[in-house]
């Protein structure tokens, strides 16, 4: 029986660790996103000279 409650236990963990890991990855995707938005209107300075 208390192999049967670990492996319970280890699936629901797993269960757990799935939407955390895609919450994770959702928020590196947008961190990246975020760095490349900031990154490309320095690029395109010489362009569009409005600095404030």
């Amino acid at each position: 029986m208390p192999q049967l409650i670990s492996e319970i236990m280890t699936i629901v963990i797993v269960l757990m660790l799935i939407p955390l890991s895609l919450v994770i990855v959702s928020v590196v995707v947008l961190v990246a996103l975020a760095a490349l938005a900031l990154a490309t209107p320095r690029e395109q300075d010489g362009r569009t000279t409005s600095r404030r």
